[in-house]
């Protein structure tokens, strides 16, 4: 008897769905200038794209102080987020997503923030002088297609 599920069939039809290591990770994440940010505020999801750099290994972005993020990082308060990178090739039914998961807060040192807003060119216009810095507790990131 032959069944659609035996270890024949299973290899003429490998999974193209995997992981990706973690250093790979970073690599991609350092390689890209943007991606989307997303938090709780008020008990309602928030998904914002915004341009970033990786220092440390950790994400870096800039807004503006009357911004919904700045709001959610006042007084020292820290916000759980995700940030996610990623690239599609429609073409060849191939691409990848990296996830960064990690607790948000406000870059508070002057001199610090000062030489990361000198790197943190920011796409919109306008003052954007709030440094925010996701510390990345988790990194993980899935590729699918031909390796």
């Amino acid at each position: 008897m032959h069944s659609e599920t035996s270890f024949d069939a299973l290899t003429e039809n490998p999974e193209l769905l995997r992981e990706i290591e973690p250093s790979r990770c970073l690599q991609l994440l350092e390689a890209v200038t943007y991606g989307r940010l997303a938090t709780v505020d008020a008990g309602e999801p928030v998904l914002v794209v915004v341009n970033h750099i990786v220092d440390g290994g950790d994400i870096y972005l800039r807004t503006r102080p009357e911004a919904r993020l700045a709001r959610l990082t006042e007084g020292g308060r820290l916000a759980n987020a995700v940030f996610e990178v990623d690239s599609v090739f429609p073409g060849a039914q191939s691409g990848w997503s990296v996830m960064a998961r990690g607790r948000l807060s406000r870059e508070h040192g002057e001199k610090r923030s000062a030489a990361l807003r000198e790197r943190l060119v920011a796409w919109a216009r306008g003052d954007r002088d709030v440094v925010l810095h996701l510390q990345v507790q988790q990194l993980t990131g899935r590729a699918v297609g031909t390796p």
